[in-house]
């Protein structure tokens, strides 16, 4: 069984039974991934920012390094309710619209059967499971840059205007959602200058159609601008090393080391059919060699990679796997899809929670119970904080900064002065008898020490540990 070209028609009834059956099968994992845990701190720090007035919601975002885009969501997307659930079903919207997207590029360009492959490889993948529930702006990029993606090779392909218009209309909303699609961006308007070398007019065309994303993208600018320094003043991401490139590529692999020599195998699989070489070389542009470009800026300085970031790789990379797949031999490629799938579900499945939210889970369950009205809780981060204020309401809570800086990434605009509080707070408590609680998150680039030692000073035992979450309490005795 080999690949073929897209037909020019729609999609088949069997496509159109399946791809409702698998979105229903996406969405009941990502629903599961999402039931877990509670909100964390980036998901917390994001409610936070918007729940207040319009103009209050850009004077933290001129205080953030991200654009509008999915703050405006998520402000818009109150209405759905304050539960877990609800805050991050917008994120579970763009996923399932990623998942279906996914399959539709592929479709075309690598044909039906991988289109459908890809469909279900990005649906059940436990990277794209977990991001896509979560509320946080990166499921919507990849919707965006897929989008984006769509309109590109359609437009190079067959150069009509509605491709053009989704192209344009993907780019820009892309870029309004993360500055990180500007390199993925780049990357993709080079392949299109070499794809249309020989049709000078097609390649000003295709210039021109950056023009345009550039002018939608051109009232973000004075808020980027605002935000641009902040990048270097308070950073929080390191050069990335050679170990976080071989972490970035076990992760697209389904989080499994074993099946990175299998994906990366059945990635290379399309280039040595010629027919299917065009086509992999943008799937590869797409996806992979950004991944690339990203690890090298920021080996030089420049601070775009994460592992997280590098996530967006994923529709892309899948669709050359199932394109590499669909390309076996005989019963071959029926027999590899079926092991892709029950092997990423399998590991969708086992895959453990986020470390943090798990602790904050954890913690939650030992600490509820015991709480009363009107408990003070002392909090050494703005993580905890931000956690005790949404799940328990009824409690007074306090920030001890300890004297720190407290930089963007951290709340400094979302927490306010009001639940600043002092050392002097926690000896007034002891000296009163008064019930307390004293929490600290441990995580890198954040300096806890202080608090630690002074709840170390003043608890009535040992802390509590939940892996990254500590728990005190008091009066000491």
């Amino acid at each position: 069984m080999s690949a073929s070209r897209p037909a020019s028609t729609g999609l088949s009834p069997l496509e159109r039974a399946a791809l409702p059956l698998l979105l229903a099968v996406a969405a009941v994992l990502r629903v599961r991934e999402s039931f877990r845990t509670p909100l964390w701190y980036d998901e917390l720090y994001t409610r936070a920012a918007v729940d207040r007035p319009w103009d209050a919601v850009m004077e933290v975002m001129r205080n953030d390094v991200h654009p509008p885009l999915h703050f405006a969501i998520s402000w818009l997307w109150r209405f759905a309710g304050d539960s877990d659930l609800a805050v991050r079903s917008s994120s579970m919207v763009a996923g399932l619209a990623g998942v279906a997207v996914a399959g539709l590029l592929a479709r075309e360009c690598f044909g039906p059967r991988a289109g459908m492959l890809a469909a279900a490889l990005v649906a059940l993948h436990p990277y794209h499971i977990y991001a896509s529930q979560e509320a946080r702006s990166y499921p919507l990029l990849w919707l965006m840059l897929s989008l984006s993606a769509w309109g590109a090779w359609r437009w190079c392909e067959h150069g009509r205007r509605t491709d053009a218009a989704l192209f344009v209309l993907g780019s820009a909303l892309a870029l309004w959602t993360h500055y990180l699609a500007g390199v993925a961006l780049a990357v993709q308007w080079v392949w299109g200058l070499a794809r249309l070398r020989r049709e000078q007019g097609r390649m000003l065309a295709w210039t021109g159609l950056h023009v345009a994303v550039a002018a939608l993208f051109a009232p973000v600018l004075p808020l980027w601008w605002t935000q641009l320094h902040r990048v270097e003043v308070d950073h929080w991401m390191p050069r990335p090393t050679l170990a976080d490139l071989f972490e970035t590529l076990r992760k697209l692999a389904f989080g499994a080391v074993y099946l990175a020599p299998v994906v990366l195998a059945l990635a290379v699989a399309p280039f040595t059919e010629r027919r299917l070489r065009r086509a992999a070389t943008f799937a590869l542009v797409a996806g992979p060699l950004v991944v690339l470009l990203c690890w090298g800026l920021g080996a030089a300085g420049v601070r775009v990679f994460t592992p997280r970031y590098m996530m967006l790789a994923i529709p892309a990379l899948m669709m050359l796997v199932a394109a590499g797949a669909m390309r076996l031999p005989g019963r071959a490629a029926g027999v590899a899809a079926a092991l892709l799938l029950a092997l990423s579900l399998r590991a969708a499945i086992l895959r453990p929670p986020s470390p943090e939210a798990e602790s904050l889970r954890r913690m939650r369950a030992a600490l509820e119970p015991q709480l009363r009205p009107g408990d003070r809780v002392f909090h050494a981060d703005a993580h905890t904080l931000l956690f005790g204020l949404r799940y328990w309401p009824q409690q007074r809570h306090r920030l001890l900064l300890m004297g720190q800086r407290m930089p963007y990434y951290e709340g400094h605009h979302v927490v306010a002065d009001s639940l600043r509080g002092e050392a002097t707070e926690v000896a007034d408590a002891v000296r009163n008898g008064e019930r307390w609680w004293g929490l600290a998150v441990h995580q890198p680039g954040l300096d806890v020490s202080a608090a630690s030692a002074l709840f170390d000073s003043a608890a009535a035992a040992p802390p509590a540990r939940f892996d990254v979450v500590k728990m005190w309490s008091g009066p000491a005795r």
